[in-house]
């Protein structure tokens, strides 16, 4: 103990005291201070060491990328976005308007033929507010989910070499499918079972473009589906979908996870298309075998990059295509 007492209810001092004057305890907290203050100047010092050696390095590693399976790669998910922006102006430029309306009779008739009933009715005819924050998950994920997907794939050196296959096969998909949605528009259940026709078949009502999704809208006071849906430019295609097929692109293309929760993904987002009306059974049927149809294709017609092998990435790179698998990222 520093202190100790004297008896009569004083306290004494009994440590030993530098040249200073000062206290043990407080020439050990200056110690302490000097340390932290050296460790840490150290550690910066050694960070920026590492962060000006990876920028001089950083134009390098930039010249030595696969540039040109990088272009091949992304040649058919820019066209899909090229069609997907400018749907309208493409359809109005064309003609198209005037040739193919939206179709609202073919996909419910097929539906019947196929299902012996509308799947859709049966699971959104009991809706409920956690039922609708369920639904809600999968469809806020599907938007980044492809380049989340390509991100993991990037960062597990033991799958790395299937991120060409897998954004080689997800822009075909994409493609194929607004292509479609282009040449033949399908509306989607909401419209079809809510739209109110006048005695010319001018529309006169129907409900917003969140279909079941307006309810989760109303509970949480934001506008956050309608926002999303009243800006798509496609506003007519429900076949196929995409909702489906993105998780399904990459429940065939080494999935996170394992394959097992990959198909709960294709299965939980299927539910919540129909849940929540946006999509009827025959669109998730359309979007699952569009995905097989284009990896069929890939694996044994023609694609410009090798599968992916496990055995072939034990050192973690990126086969270029069939020809060059020298390159590595």
């Amino acid at each position: 103990m520093l202190y100790t007492n004297t008896g009569d209810g004083k306290y004494r001092y009994s440590g030993s005291f530098h040249k200073t004057g000062k206290p043990d305890l407080i020439h050990s907290w200056q110690q302490f201070l000097e340390t932290l203050q050296t460790t840490a100047l150290a550690y910066y010092e050694t960070r920026q060491a590492e962060l000006r050696d990876m920028l001089q390095e950083l134009p390098m590693k930039i010249k030595c990328l696969p540039w040109k399976s990088i272009v091949i790669v992304a040649l058919p998910f820019l066209v899909y976005l090229l069609l997907f922006k400018f749907y309208v102006s493409i359809r109005t430029i064309t003609g198209l308007d005037e040739v193919t309306h939206p179709n609202i009779e073919i996909l419910p008739a097929v539906e019947e033929h196929v299902f012996f009933c509308h799947p859709h009715k049966l699971v959104s005819q009991n809706p409920h507010f956690v039922l609708d924050c369920l639904a809600a998950v999968p469809y806020l994920l599907h938007f980044p989910l492809p380049f989340l997907f390509m991100l993991y794939l990037l960062l597990t050196p033991k799958k790395r070499a299937a991120v060409f296959p897998y954004f080689w096969c997800a822009g075909w998909v994409n493609l194929i499918a607004v292509l479609v949605q282009l040449l033949f528009p399908t509306a989607p259940p909401w419209y079809t079972d809510s739209a109110v026709f006048d005695q010319n078949g001018a529309l006169i009502a129907v409900q917003p473009n969140e279909a079941g999704f307006k309810r989760l809208d109303h509970v949480i006071g934001h506008d956050l589906f309608h926002g999303i849906y009243s800006q798509s430019p496609v506003k007519f295609g429900a076949f196929p979908s995409l909702h489906i097929a993105w998780p399904m692109v990459i429940l065939l293309n080494q999935p996170w996870f394992g394959w097992k929760v990959a198909i709960i993904h294709v299965a939980w987002i299927t539910w919540a298309a129909l849940y929540s009306t946006h999509h009827y059974a025959i669109d998730a049927v359309g979007g699952i075998l569009l995905a097989l149809l284009i990896k069929a294709c890939i694996v044994y017609i023609w694609s410009p990059f090798e599968e992916y092998k496990a055995s072939d990435n034990e050192n973690g790179t990126i086969p270029t295509n069939k020809t060059d698998r020298s390159e590595i990222v």
